[in-house]
């Protein structure tokens, strides 16, 4: 449970299933998780969630699993917000970093091909060759039924949760809540990567909801930076969809190490700002101590109290 795999695990836990495979994810993370892992991590720089994946994968390994499947990914799918739809290097080629540091890998059939979702033809005809590499007794018909099976699977997963943020959204104007849109990236669900900052925000009396959960209501716009990164697309656009509905607020989450978000914090600022929102911006890393984060929460909540008894 790392990185992409938060978002696309109903799309493999499907195709696997549906071969007769037997699905085991690792934990959420925790403290000693991440402390089993630490002895791989080639560089400090680089996120903390991606710092997680050396404890996942060790987790895995103390499993004995038959294999590991972590695919790199160039691309996410595409959902017609931004001018491509990359994942951003870390996401996309981690798994040649655990490939190159856990020596226990080499002991395991660890699976890390290149795959694209969004080019499904060029999947369709690649995924029986990298399943039958490793499963030679594979039937490339039932690969072909597995794959149109998690496809459904992930659409369904994306389905569900953007009407679930719809019914909560229902719910907090019918009680007369702010809705907060807690931006970041699908792994930002992790526990140990957000420490309940999540919690933090509903303790205030607001209604929480993922920028991925409303991203889809907006359509494509012209931003003053390349928009080319999927899951900052969709930050984009739950800024804007923010800035056009009055009881709605955007705090964003950064990790410390994400060279690509110095872009994304501006130009998220940039359109709150231009909708007359405010901009909050909590960095998050694998520091636990949440004191600074919970004034900064206060301190929005207060503003926006404000700012309703001025208008």
């Amino acid at each position: 449970m790392v990185l992409n795999m938060y978002e696309l695990l109903p799309f493999w836990h499907a195709f696997f299933t549906n071969l007769g495979f037997q699905v085991i994810v690792s934990p959420f993370s925790n403290r000693k998780l991440y402390q089993a892992g630490q002895g791989s991590i080639p560089s400090d720089t680089v996120c903390f969630p991606a710092k997680l994946t050396h404890g996942h994968i060790m987790a895995l390994l103390k499993k004995d699993v038959d294999a590991i499947f972590y695919p790199c990914m160039s691309y996410n799918v595409d959902e017609g917000l931004g001018d491509n739809h990359y994942n951003c290097p870390v996401v996309a080629y981690y798994p040649e970093v655990l490939a190159g540091n856990i020596r226990e890998l080499e002991d395991t059939k660890f699976i890390y091909e290149y795959l694209n979702l969004e080019q499904r033809k060029d999947f369709v005809r690649l995924m029986p060759k990298i399943m039958q590499k490793y499963y030679p007794d594979l039937k490339t018909s039932d690969i072909h039924n597995a794959i149109e099976v998690a496809y459904t699977a992930y659409r369904k997963h994306m389905e569900d949760t953007r009407k679930e943020a719809e019914r909560m959204m229902t719910e907090a104007r019918n009680e007369g809540k702010r809705i907060i849109v807690l931006a970041g990236r699908p792994y930002h669900v992790d526990p140990e990567v957000n420490h309940g900052i999540d919690k933090l925000i509903v303790q205030h009396g607001a209604c929480v909801i993922t920028e991925d959960s409303i991203s889809n209501l907006v359509q494509k716009f012209d931003t003053s930076v390349l928009n080319q990164w999927s899951y900052h697309s969709r930050l984009y656009a739950a800024a804007k969809y923010c800035v056009n509905h009055a009881d709605m607020d955007l705090i964003q989450l950064v990790s410390f190490g994400c060279g690509l978000d110095a872009v994304t914090s501006d130009e998220t600022k940039e359109i709150l700002q231009e909708g007359n929102k405010l901009y909050t911006q909590l960095k998050i890393d694998e520091i636990t101590n949440l004191g600074a984060v919970n004034i900064r929460i206060r301190s929005l909540f207060a503003a926006l109290d404000e700012r309703k008894e001025q208008a």
